[in-house]
């Protein structure tokens, strides 16, 4: 990938997230919106929503160069599932249903984009190159012969 694209990448993904999570939440503690006449179509929602935002947590840690090991990896699981599960509880504040189930696919939407991003780093198929002269996908050092 171009440097000057890899840039406009970086800054993009380091305003999305934070525009994106404040957006979530403002949209989850407001009134429910009508929602179209699926069956489970808050459920559908509420895993997208959760996925996009590990999604974009995930690329967040990758423009500010942190390195994607599955270290990384819990951290941003247990951050998501954490405040996936404090959304739940600050909605009953404002007449909206806090749900165990909602909470169960936003853990599930997390999950999936999580193991995702992590089977394509350890395959090597990252979405961002690693850094210059280091194999992708590869988290240690070489063994020494």
């Amino acid at each position: 990938m171009r440097p000057t694209l890899r840039k406009s990448l970086d800054r993009w993904y380091r305003i999305a997230l934070p525009t994106y999570w404040i957006a979530l939440f403002c949209l989850t503690h407001m009134p429910a919106p009508e929602l179209p006449d699926l069956p489970q179509s808050d459920k559908i929602a509420h895993f997208a929503a959760y996925g996009l935002l590990a999604f974009l947590f995930w690329r967040f840690g990758e423009a500010r160069k942190r390195p994607r090991t599955g270290a990384f990896l819990w951290y941003a699981a247990l951050i998501l599932c954490a405040y996936g599960a404090l959304d739940e509880y600050l909605q009953s504040f404002v007449n909206r249903c806090a749900d165990v189930v909602d909470w169960l696919c936003d853990v599930a939407g997390v999950a999936l984009a999580l193991g995702v991003l992590e089977w394509r780093r350890r395959k090597g198929m990252s979405l961002a190159p690693e850094k210059p002269g280091k194999p992708q996908g590869l988290d240690s050092p070489p063994p020494s012969i």
